[in-house]
């Protein structure tokens, strides 16, 4: 008489944190319930129909007192899986599947991967896609860290590369909230949780970025100035050094913010060059950078070296060589530089060679105005000559 079987542990759990999303909630749960083998939703102090929802798909329910630490939350939520893998999703974020055997994948993974990368595609802003470490072994050793854009780490340190793979098989759409509940995120919770940190402890420079973030959508860009101003007094040795700052998540986007606000607001050529330099020295396939880059160089009337640099934003647009962990505005890599491309032709008296660079940037975004207006004044400068 053969022994009963005895059920192996589940493959995947789904795990979440969430308040107040009975708008999202479903669409998430929705395009994840098949997929995985539990489903645990951490409610941090919904006041809506969020629980009631969460239980209608099967999720088990679990109670976290809010401490302003999202770490701290995820942390209690993968404490709650039983899961081989665990998958954290967010509730304005909705699973896509492009292959069927995803899973198989998973069950025949060595024990040398700790963690996916799957792709993030933000569906209301024409930004690129974010790698994001969403899936990964439900190990002791792997924790978050960071009372707010928390971070997965390994033993405490990050994850080391060789130790993660990409998953192309799974992606996620997120798609954010209106904007004017996005203010009120900002205002109510964001900020004022961001304020509370600083005071008690140095912000990363991943923070600092956020704040001045949040304090530009709320129009409060004086504020947004100090924490730009904090941010590069922390940097000036590495700018001078050529030295790699330690903290590199958000380094490319803060160094063109800055690099930007030097530029355009305080005029400080100098400064932005250094900027520019050792951010493409760091970052060489940065788009942003490379744009601001050939924007100091034609505001110097160095007009071919200018075109160099917005030739190589379209280059990376064309063959997909631009750097892909830092999302940004698509528009670097096609309407911009080639708009910019056709000024600065323009400046040089080429006339023919704007007419084909602005009708270039129309290529990409047909009804961008200000492109439209340049290519009518190229063509009659052409037919007076």
């Amino acid at each position: 008489m053969s022994s009963p079987s005895i059920p192996s542990e589940p493959l995947l759990s789904l795990c979440m944190i969430v308040k107040n999303e009975q708008q999202n909630l479903p669409r998430c749960l929705n395009s994840v319930r098949s997929h995985v083998d539990e489903m645990i939703v951490v409610d941090t102090g919904s006041e809506d129909g969020t629980i009631a929802i969460a239980q209608q798909y099967g999720a088990q329910i679990q109670h976290f007192q809010w401490c302003d630490d999202f770490a701290a939350a995820r942390n209690f939520a993968i404490a709650q899986a039983s899961g081989q893998w665990i998958l954290m999703l967010d509730a304005d974020e909705e699973l896509v599947l492009e292959s069927d055997h995803w899973r198989e994948e998973l069950s025949l993974e060595r024990l040398q991967t700790l963690a996916y990368w799957i792709a993030l595609t933000d569906i209301h802003q024409d930004i690129t896609d974010l790698p994001t470490l969403r899936l990964f072994r439900n190990s002791s050793d792997l924790k978050y860290v960071g009372r707010y854009h928390e971070q997965l780490v390994y033993r405490e340190q990050l994850i080391p590369t060789h130790l993660i793979k990409k998953l192309q098989s799974l992606k996620i759409l997120h798609y954010g909230y209106e904007e004017e509940l996005l203010l009120q995120k900002n205002i109510n919770r964001d900020i004022p949780l961001l304020e509370r940190v600083r005071q008690q402890e140095t912000l990363s420079l991943l923070l600092l970025m956020t704040l001045a973030d949040t304090y530009v959508r709320t129009e409060q860009v004086e504020k947004a100035r100090e924490c730009w101003s904090e941010a590069f007094e922390r940097i000036s040795p590495n700018l001078l050094s050529g030295m790699l700052p330690e903290e590199t998540v958000r380094l490319p986007a803060l160094l063109f913010t800055l690099g930007l606000d030097l530029l355009h607001e305080q005029e400080d050529y100098e400064t932005t060059m250094l900027v520019c330099r050792r951010g493409l020295e760091w970052f060489p396939t940065y788009p942003p950078l490379n744009h601001l880059t050939g924007s100091l160089f034609k505001q110097l009337g160095f007009s071919v070296a200018a075109i160099a640099y917005f030739e190589k934003c379209l280059q990376m647009g064309r063959d997909g060589t631009y750097f892909q962990q830092e999302p940004f505005d698509l528009r670097f890599l096609g309407v911009w530089p080639a708009h910019d491309l056709g000024l600065t032709y323009m400046e040089m008296n080429q006339i023919s060679e704007a007419i084909a660079a602005f009708e270039l940037a129309l290529s990409f975004e047909a009804d961008y105005s200000p492109v439209q207006a340049d290519l009518e004044a190229a063509l009659q400068k052409l037919h007076q000559s």
